[in-house]
Parts: C-alpha cells; structure tokens; sequence
C-alpha cells in the first residue's frame, strides 16, 4: 500500500512538471510547506516578516505543551504527526510547545548538564514534523511554576549543590525560594547551561542544529515568569536583561521574547490598574519588553480564572481594557510585534438554565480572534495568537485534558473559527505581499515562473501552493502507514 501511494505521488508530480514546464524539484519545494521555506522570521517594525521583507507572518497557533512528551515514545508520535496534520488542515502555522522537562518522571533534564537521549530524539521530531507539515515552533526554555520541574526544580538542584560544595557555591544567596531562580549565580549557571545545549542540539533526524533552523520561530525564556520576592519587576527585568542577550551570543538567527502573561509593574508608563485585581505580579509589561535582545512581546488572556468569581460582564469589560491598553502600549512604547500566546476559557459545568458551557468557549474564541484581526488588517501591533490547547481524541490522550482542550474533529464550531480565522490571516499575507511586490517595481530582478512571467503573480504559482497542500496530505498518510 505504502509503496504503491508512494509511486502515485511522484507519477503526479512528474506529470504536473511536464504539464507547466516547471522542474520537478520546484514543485517538491513549492509542496513542502512556508515554515521555514523563505529562511529565518524576522521583525520589521510591529511586523514578522520572511525572505526578502515582502511576506508579513501572520500567526494563527495552538499551544501543545504535550509533543516531545509524546513523541519521546516512538510508538506514540503517530498522535504529533496527527496533531500536526489536524492543524495545518485548519490553516494553523504556529505551534507552542515546551523544550524543557526539569527532573521528576519522564525528564528532558533529569540534574543539571544531564540529558535523557530519548526525550531530546523526541524533540528533535517534534521539530523535524513541524517543518514537514509548514508550521512554525515557538520553544519555552523552562517553567515559572511547578510543572515539568521549572523554577523550584532549578532551586532544589542548587540547594543540593551548596550542602555538598559549601555555601559559598550559592553565589551569595540563601536560596529560601523558588523565585532565587532570578538571582543566584549558580541556578543562573544551570539554566544558561541549559539553553546552550538546546540551541545548539543538532537534530538527529533532519541533521540541523536547532540555532539553524528556520522552522523555529523562535525562543521563550520562561513560561509566564512571576516573582512574588520582588512583585514590583526589578528581579525578572534584571534576569531577562542578562538571559536575553545570553541566548544571542548564541543563536543570533532566531527571535526571543520573556514570555510574559502581561502583567504591569511600577516601571514607566506601567499601571496596575489594569492588572487582574490590580495587583503587582513580579513583571513589567513595557520595560521587561524594552530589554536587549527581547524582538516581540507577548500577553496571555484568561478572564474568567484570573478574574474568579466576578461577573460575565466584568470580565468582558476587563478582556475589552486588557487588549486595547496593551495593543496601544506595544504601539506606542515597543514598536515591536505583540502575540497573545496563550488563551483559553475554562468549559465549566453547564448551569441550569443557562448558556452551554462550549457555546460561551466558542464565542470567546470568535471575540478573541477577531481582536487579533482587527489589530492586523489594520497595520496594529497585535499578529497573531495560538489558543490553549489542542489535543486529541483516542487513548491516552485523556489525562491531558485540562477543561481548555479543543479536538478538532470534535469541537466543529470551534474549528470552524479557527479555520475562518486562519484563512482571513492567510489572506492578509498575500494582501501584503502583493503590496510589497508592487512597490518593488518591475525593474529589479524577479524570480520567473514557467513561461517567464514573475514567480509572485503567475497562474502557475496558485497552482503549485494548492497542490502544496495536497502534497503534504500525501506525505503525511505515508508517514502514519
């Protein structure tokens, strides 16, 4: 079966070539998706851009935190082939994911400087399938919380070395809490050491080092940092000023931001009014952006947990303040692209009487979109967003259902949005890309297209990004064969 859809595959692309005149490698390139295609993402102003500047990036992404976790079993990465081909489907281009698993069960890092081969091969096919079916990655390079070890995880390894180095091994610092992870020289050590071996990894299927990869679109120093030692921001601020250039001087390709939820400190032009509750969360939303090395900000929307037991209105209010303040602050104040990489609303328990509880999920995610692109076809700073989280039917698949999941497959509604949303993102791309090309002119030289008419405008170019995605619906039913 696998060899016999194998041939049809390649008899239909040698015909085509024949057809249009175009070689059979510049349909195979044309087929194998945009992530990666062009070269490295790049920032323009509040714009993501690829190649030459004249394709804006518009994301429409999903968080799946799950997929080196999965794909670490080799019996279980048909589930991230899966997950990918579902999204890229529904017109999905970016992925969220973790490249960090801190000690306990099933680590990526099980001590400091110590690797599990197998969690690292599974990540390296996390990246070799987001490449293949056209989506881009954003890594997360370890966790303000709990989860997968994170921040608590990175302290208890430096309290073990004190006791057995002597207490001068803890850089000065006591180590009383999980937020010395911002300020002890050795945990800062630790996780240095960390991101270098990430970044530097060459992938044991694709033979590319991570650094070198444009499939990734970039790193996340820390998943929703927080800092209850320091709640005003100065200790985050100061540790993404020494992380951010950190990773630089090692990847000078790919983009990096904090990874905040959006919180404001006490820093210029900050106001925690606008805050859940108005509080100080340990983050500054403008100047903890304004670091070296930081190219894009981001912000998480959870209304209805962070705002607990207020009303529905009340929070509609706060969602309306929440994205108006921080796309003007990003124009304003950043001039950079802004994401919202998390979104999500809790499926409660259907009340009596009242609405059901996937119709209020899914008219959140059409209100939450459409902000995302408004601010886009308007030129604003807000690009895109990935909404948390996709999973999928089938076993061993529950236990990561956390009341956010969408399955494709089954929440139609809901997949219908994203698709919509996809398509209209990818729409504005082309847009302005056409734009761009106009302003280009005629005179500089042009890539040619089959019968010498310009790549970006041929008939043939049209043909060849639908086939593309046919192409990689073929390739994907032969890699789950």
């Amino acid at each position: 079966m696998k060899t016999r859809a194998l041939a049809a595959a390649i008899s239909l692309l040698l015909i085509i070539s024949f057809v249009l005149a175009v070689p059979w490698y510049v349909l195979i390139a044309a087929a194998a998706g945009q992530a990666g295609e062009d070269g490295m993402v790049r920032v323009d102003g509040t714009r993501f851009v690829v190649g030459d500047g004249d394709r804006t990036v518009y994301l429409s992404g999903f968080n799946a935190y799950w997929l080196m976790e999965m794909a670490s079993d080799p019996s279980q990465r048909g589930k991230v082939v899966a997950a990918f081909r579902q999204a890229a489907a529904h017109g999905l281009n970016l992925a969220r994911t973790w490249a960090f698993s801190d000690g306990g069960d099933r680590p990526l890092q099980s001590s400091p400087g110590v690797y599990h081969e197998d969690m690292f091969q599974g990540l390296d096919f996390v990246v070799a399938e987001a490449r293949r079916h056209g989506i881009y990655l954003l890594l997360c390079l370890t966790n303000n919380f709990d989860d997968f070890g994170g921040k608590r995880q990175y302290v208890q390894w430096a309290r073990e070395d004190v006791a057995g180095a002597g207490a001068g091994a803890g850089g000065g610092h006591n180590l009383t809490s999980a937020d010395d992870f911002f300020n002890s020289t050795l945990v800062k050590s630790y996780y240095k050491n960390h991101v270098k071996t990430v970044l530097t990894r060459v992938n044991t299927v694709t033979g590319v080092a991570y650094r070198d990869d444009p499939a990734i679109f970039g790193w996340e120093l820390m998943n929703e940092p927080r800092c209850n030692a320091e709640p005003t921001g100065a200790l985050v601020q100061s540790w993404v000023e020494e992380m951010s250039p950190y990773l630089k001087t090692i990847d000078g390709n790919h983009l990096i931001t904090a990874g905040l939820e959006g919180f404001y400190g006490d820093g210029a032009h900050e106001s925690k009014a606008l805050n859940p509750w108005s509080i100080y969360y340990g983050t500054n939303f403008i100047a903890t952006h304004r670091a070296p090395g930081i190219d894009f900000a981001t912000i998480h929307l959870y209304p209805d947990v962070w705002l607990w037991g207020t009303t529905a209105d009340e929070q509609a209010a706060f969602f309306r303040n929440w994205t108006a303040s921080h796309v003007q602050d990003t124009e304003q104040h950043l001039g950079m692209p802004l994401l919202v990489t998390e979104y999500g609303k809790f499926i409660w328990e259907d009340q009596e009487g009242g609405e059901n509880a996937t119709t209020r999920r899914d008219r959140f995610l059409g209100t939450v979109l459409d902000v995302i692109y408004e601010s886009a076809s308007e030129g604003g700073p807000l690009v895109g967003g990935a909404f948390w989280q996709l999973l999928l039917d089938g076993d061993g698949m529950d236990a990561l259902k956390d009341g956010y999941q969408i399955v494709l497959p089954e929440d139609e509604r809901a997949a219908s949005i994203i698709s919509e949303h996809s398509e209209k993102m990818a729409e504005l791309s082309e847009h302005d890309a056409v734009e761009a090309r106009g302003r280009r002119g005629r005179s500089e030289p042009r890539k040619i297209c089959g019968f010498g008419t310009s790549w970006g405008s041929c008939s043939c170019m049209i043909f060849l990004v639908r086939f593309g995605s046919l192409f990689r619906s073929v390739s994907s039913l032969l890699g789950a064969v």
